[in-house]
């Protein structure tokens, strides 16, 4: 039988392999000529490739730590660990709806990549929603690890 902390793992890295097209696509911006500035940007026509560059390492950065926390010890799990997570999760997922109700132009491109957006945050949201008795017993009690 399947426990619940390993259901919510799977759904935590069904989610991060469902946004992987999305992880890739701020990537592959980089260098791509028509994701460039005007000219009469400031910061230079090639300046959002940089935000691109950020961006990714950024979520790589989330990702890793949020992997970490899901895979590592017990001891790495505790209910600050689970709170901070969730301010992981949040940050990571918000951006891609936060404006589109009331900025037409910060909406994803499609809708295809709009259902990827959905999909992978509420995989990920689940899971760490699922795995949260598994945070609540704090360190030094026993706690699933299965």
């Amino acid at each position: 039988m399947l426990s619940r902390f390993i259901l919510a793992r799977l759904l935590l890295v069904a989610g991060f392999l469902t946004g992987l097209g999305s992880l890739m696509a701020t990537f592959g911006h980089i260098g791509d000529p028509l994701y460039r500035v005007s000219a009469e940007f400031d910061g230079g026509r090639a300046h959002s490739w940089y935000h691109a560059l950020r961006e990714g390492c950024a979520d790589l950065s989330t990702l890793a730590v949020l992997l970490l926390v899901f895979f590592a010890g017990p001891r790495w799990r505790s209910p600050e660990s689970w709170w901070l997570c969730l301010i992981l999760l949040l940050g990571y997922y918000l951006p891609f709806w936060a404006g589109m109700p009331f900025v037409a132009e910060l909406r994803a491109p499609s809708w295809r990549a709009e259902f990827n957006h959905v999909a992978q945050a509420l995989l990920a949201l689940a899971g760490l929603w699922l795995a949260r008795p598994a945070f609540r017993a704090g360190r030094g009690a026993p706690q699933p690890d299965a």
